[in-house]
């Protein structure tokens, strides 16, 4: 960028930037009398004969103003001879990689046989055209003296983390459009303390924008700026002039990490997770809150510290193609018994690679595993030539990029904030997992509510609608048409665990389970706190009370072979309430006398239960048992036992 400098006489001046190859190596050492010159177009190359074998360089030129005239000179190897050589005009340059020893000459003169400085060579990096005191013919020339200008010559891109950049408005009813305008005359940058890390997210809120960095939560004021009186008293002013005002940073050493996916806003509250400090983030009237504090500290905090910066490529190897059509978007293989992965192992949207070259937008839809080989689908049609090939290798990898994720959404139809953990695992043996937790944050009780069974790959609400989004469909929440408890097409078992801990100071035997609810639901087990180590066998062991599993009400039933009533082995309904006796199946531990089934009940001081919804299975001689209204409603309203005070 130029400076305009102003002068006491009115003169025109034309400054030009030379452009193309103008720091070759001097090493080179392109011969004066042994080169050839080509001029084709815009550009302009020095063919060089005779010590580099044709070796082309490109000739400085700038826009709209070709070379000037070829100026023929004596050869300076033999004085008898003459060459012709492209001019520079208006001075010289050092061009030592062009001509041994010299430099390139002046289209106003003979050779220079000179060898310039470095320094003085860049400075003619610019010429002036036209640079006579009021452009008048023959008059006194005007010397470049003091540098009347500045020049940037690192064209490199700058990343600026932590800065924020504008361009000129847009205004569609008058036809405005200024959105690629970004005018250096004016102040268009504003940056916020780099040490808190990068900008992550932005949130326009009325008329404040709130900034998250890696390790800082700001606002700064939009067209307003904030004046302080002599007592310290803030108060906004509206500017034309200012487009992003003060900034002012939310207290608490808080940030959105490196998981800007995690944000989610509804009404005044914004929720964000914080992975470095393993907490989830709630942003409202009152500042940075601690949601994660609610009750599930311990899980925040260890699973935020599984998930991990960046992304990881994953690669899948295989060898012995037998089969590859031709122009053909599939990939038939066999796998044979060296190969350490399975067909199974590859994953849809890893890359193709061979002769480690990848194709763009050329990755894996679809995988069939057939008799000792896999065919795999493509996404397009290829050759091996697309990958440099004449003919395809022995081995091809698939390559595949995943990264950890914490993925947040608002659920409007219930008002809850739902988060989504994924750490990818990828082991010795090929196979690939994700280990993800998603649950949900319910304002009204001030805590979270439950854990889900889908891992979404987005989430997000319209007009009261919830949605995620799975691999390759969207999900609509809480839709009459579809089962409950299915989703992406899969259905899932439904379960809730809890503690009894009625009078904790007490050892009781609990003898039977009861719930208020509908049918369907089974307890999947009842196990007592734990009984601290003893030492048996040469070991130390602690054990626990447990008792056998309950089958649902349906599921449970059976007939008796003599009397041909319906009984049943699980729950029983009594007066709309389901209840069961609970049958010991605790393994014999150091000192009992009696356990397992000959006992009633398991003691303890506290007991955790687990309840779920039964699906189809088979009983323990093989017979199928079905599932209790597959896709209906299942409600649990209430959870006792009974017990009675251990004797003891």
């Amino acid at each position: 960028m130029a400076y305009q400098l102003p002068v006491k006489y009115f003169n025109s001046f034309w400054l030009k930037k030379v452009v193309g190859d103008t720091n070759l190596d001097p090493k080179d050492e392109i011969e004066s009398g042994g080169g050839t010159y080509n001029f084709e177009s815009t550009v302009t190359t020095w063919t060089n004969d005779q010590n580099n074998n044709n070796n082309q360089y490109l000739l400085p030129t700038w826009p709209g103003v070709p070379w000037g005239t070829d100026l023929t000179q004596p050869n300076q190897d033999d004085p008898n001879t003459l060459v012709t050589y492209p001019c520079f005009p208006f001075g010289g340059r050092n061009w030592n990689s062009y001509i041994a020893g010299g430099a390139l000459p002046s289209c106003q003169g003979s050779l220079i046989n000179r060898n310039p400085s470095p320094e003085e060579g860049r400075e003619r990096n610019w010429f002036v055209e036209e640079a006579r005191i009021r452009g008048g013919y023959n008059n006194t020339s005007v010397d470049f003296g003091v540098a009347a200008y500045l020049v940037e010559d690192e064209n490199e891109q700058q990343h600026r983390f932590n800065t924020l950049i504008y361009s000129g408005i847009y205004n569609s009813k008058t036809g405005t459009n200024n959105t690629n305008v970004f005018s250096t005359a004016k102040p268009i940058t504003k940056s916020v303390d780099p040490q808190d890390g990068s900008i992550q997210k932005l949130y326009a809120y009325n008329t404040n924008l709130t900034i998250f960095q890696e390790n800082k939560v700001s606002y700064a004021l939009i067209d307003k700026d904030a004046l302080y009186t002599a007592e310290g008293q803030g108060d906004a002013v509206s500017s034309l002039s200012v487009v992003i005002g003060q900034i002012v940073p939310y207290a608490g050493e808080y940030g959105i990490s490196t998981n800007p996916e995690s944000w989610a806003q509804y009404g005044l509250r914004q929720y964000f997770s914080d992975k470095y400090r393993g907490t989830i983030m709630r942003l409202g009237g009152d500042g940075l809150t601690e949601i994660s504090s609610y009750g599930m500290k311990d899980f925040f905090r260890d699973e935020l510290s599984l998930i991990k910066d960046g992304r990881s490529a994953i690669s899948r190897s295989f060898s012995t193609f037998f089969d590859v059509p031709a122009d053909e978007p599939q990939i038939n293989f066999e796998i044979i018994n060296n190969t350490p992965c399975n067909c199974e192992d590859i994953p849809v949207g890893a890359l193709l690679q061979a002769n480690n070259i990848s194709v763009e937008n050329l990755f894996v839809v679809a995988v069939a595993i057939g008799a000792g080989n896999c065919l795999v689908t493509v996404s397009k049609s290829f050759v091996a030539s697309d990958f440099g090939l004449i003919d395809w290798p022995s081995e091809v990898e698939f390559i595949y990029y995943n990264q950890d994720t914490v993925k947040g959404g608002f659920d409007t139809h219930n008002k809850n904030y739902v988060i989504s953990l994924n750490s990818w695992n990828s082991n010795s043996s090929c196979e690939i997992s994700v280990d993800y937790n998603t649950l949900s944050f319910d304002e009204d009780i001030n805590g979270w509510v439950s854990f889900y069974s889908y891992n979404p790959v987005f989430i997000d609400s319209l007009k009261n609608n919830f949605y995620s989004g799975s691999k390759y469909s969207l999900y609509q929440h809480y839709s009459p048409l579809v089962p409950r408890g299915n989703f992406y097409g899969v259905d899932n078992v439904a379960s809730i665990e809890f503690i009894f801990n009625s009078n904790p100071s007490v050892v009781k035997n609990f003898q039977t389970i009861n719930y208020e609810g509908t049918n369907g639901w089974e307890m999947s087990y009842m196990i007592s706190d734990s009984t601290e180590f003893d030492y048996w066998n040469f070991g130390w062991l602690s054990t626990a009370d447990t008792t056998n599993f309950v089958y649902s009400y349906d599921q449970g039933a059976y007939s008796d072979p003599i009397t041909q009533q319906v009984k049943h082995a699980g729950f029983y309904r009594k007066e709309n309430k389901y209840v069961a006796n609970l049958v010991n199946a605790s393994s014999a531990t150091p000192g009992e006398v009696v356990f397992g089934n000959s006992m009633s009940g398991i003691k303890g001081y506290f007991t955790t239960v687990r309840f779920s919804t039964d699906v189809n299975t088979t009983d323990s001689l093989g017979n199928p048992l079905q599932a209790t209204d597959p896709g209906g409603m299942k409600e649990l309203y209430s959870v006792g036992t009974t017990y009675s005070v251990s004797s003891f």
